[in-house]
């Protein structure tokens, strides 16, 4: 056995790491009805070493206010039509939340977040994404690809443009070195507030999408 082979064969050893492989997964909500309740009824999304959690609502309405949109009515008010002022934050107990387990044998890190808000005429102006590694702050917030109904605010707080209704592309969380090596499940919650009416909606149309990495490990 040359040196190059010994070399790989001792970081195999010391790191426990076999191998890496890219994840890119969607969630596109394609099964929601007005009447599949708090739970996205859309088959989850899979990846090698990797469980997806289907997306559940808690907090506002019973059920979406549209086919194909994980949308819900009943968010906190605090915008007012015509204004950028708010007078609103955002409450913990309102939220759509998703967990995602690495499989046994794996570790897996987790690069970014990337999805298209959906929100109503009096919706939503604001929102945020926060993960239980720390509920108490908002995850690292850009728009990308530039939107000019969207920007993001102090304490990355998304917030969309009062004029702005319906889908809006280009809601990216980028997650550092904290969210490698993740081992046990790890839940993102996605908070919205701000609302022009409590009938206003906010959520997801589309394609939400999740990047990362994982890595079979040799067990101890």
């Amino acid at each position: 056995m040359n040196i190059r082979k010994l070399l790989f064969v001792f970081t195999i050893l010391v790191t426990g790491q076999i191998f890496g492989q890219a994840f890119n997964v969607t969630y596109p909500f394609t099964s929601v009805t007005t009447a599949t309740g708090t739970t996205d009824p859309t088959a989850v999304p899979t990846a090698a070493g990797v469980t997806f959690g289907s997306f559940v609502s808690v907090g506002a309405s019973v059920n979406p206010n549209a086919t194909t949109r994980f949308s819900f009515t009943g968010f906190d008010t605090g915008a007012v039509n015509g204004s950028d002022t708010f007078t609103g934050s955002i409450n913990t107990s309102k939220y759509y939340e998703v967990t995602i387990t690495p499989q046994s044998g794996f570790q897996i890190d987790i690069n970014s977040i990337t999805f298209t808000l959906q929100r109503s005429g009096t919706g939503i102006r604001q929102y945020a994404v926060r993960s239980s590694l720390d509920y108490t702050t908002n995850l690292p917030a850009s728009i990308s690809p530039a939107n000019a109904n969207l920007s993001v605010v102090a304490t990355n707080v998304f917030q969309v443009v009062d004029a702005s209704t319906g889908a809006n592309t280009g809601s990216l969380v980028t997650l550092g070195a904290a969210y490698d090596a993740i081992t046990s499940p790890i839940t993102f919650r996605f908070y919205g507030f701000c609302a022009e009416t409590n009938t206003g909606t906010g959520g997801f149309q589309g394609n939400l999408i999740f990047t990362g990495e994982s890595i079979s490990v040799i067990p101890e």
